[in-house]
């Protein structure tokens, strides 16, 4: 799995090997790695360099320590985008618009292929959470419970496009989304008008991806994110007079 390795920045060159053994799937998440003393052997580099290695790795997301265990794939690479993806935002003044563009971008995308790609059960799965929204409009008004089934409705969305790369971008993009706009979903569903046409955009939105029409399903979703971009515009509004 490994070669040897005799220059300088020797533990760069450990890291490029570990990296390159992901690529080509020779390492799988949640993978154990060799020992220190193992990788050192194979390598022919000493121990601090291996050490070192699996330091930036660690930092980086893309290996965790276990203690007592050992080193580890991480099964949740995601954590690796997020911390560069907010400094690179913050860097750079972001504002509330991009991190919306950014949202309307990978959902707009993804809800046509959710369509396309959604099993039967996924149907069933996501038209229950709708249902669970609607009684809860209905009935009690639990922002918080509202929240927290639209949040499970999109991730529900995302899950149906089948494709692991659109999910990480979008489990990335969302801790931006809602730490960058705290409470921002429970401000937009304070008011019973809003509640009422969301939930109604989430049961279009469900309607045109159970009938297999992206286009639909497309024209629903661009429908949901132009009346949270006019809330977020009214809420900027009101805050900054």
């Amino acid at each position: 799995m490994f070669n040897n390795i005799s220059s300088k920045k020797v533990y760069e060159q450990v890291i490029e090997q570990i990296q390159e053994s992901i690529l080509i799937g020779e390492l799988k998440k949640g993978d154990k790695l060799p020992s220190e003393r193992e990788l050192s052997d194979r390598m022919r580099v000493s121990r601090t360099s291996i050490r070192e290695a699996l330091r930036v790795l660690e930092t980086m997301g893309v290996v965790e320590s276990r203690q007592g265990e050992g080193n580890f794939i991480c099964t949740n690479i995601e954590k690796s985008l997020i911390e560069p993806l907010s400094m690179i935002f913050k860097l750079n003044d972001g504002t509330w618009q991009n991190v919306l563009e950014l949202r309307e971008m990978l959902e707009l995308q993804t809800v046509k292929i959710a369509a396309i790609t959604s099993t039967e059960e996924d149907c069933r799965e996501l038209k229950a959470i709708v249902d669970d929204m609607k009684k809860e409009t209905q009935q009690s008004s639990n922002k918080k419970e509202i929240v927290r089934l639209d949040q499970k409705f999109h991730k529900k969305l995302v899950s149906m496009s089948k494709n692991y790369l659109i999910e990480s971008l979008f489990v990335t993009s969302s801790k931006l989304f809602e730490g960058f706009i705290k409470d921002a979903r429970e401000k937009i569903i304070a008011t019973s008008w809003t509640q009422e046409v969301l939930v109604d955009k989430h049961d279009a939105i469900y309607e045109a991806i159970s009938c297999k029409n992206p286009d639909e399903a497309y024209n629903k979703m661009k429908e949901h994110m132009d009346i949270i971009r006019k809330s977020y515009e009214e809420m900027n509004n009101t805050e900054n007079c």
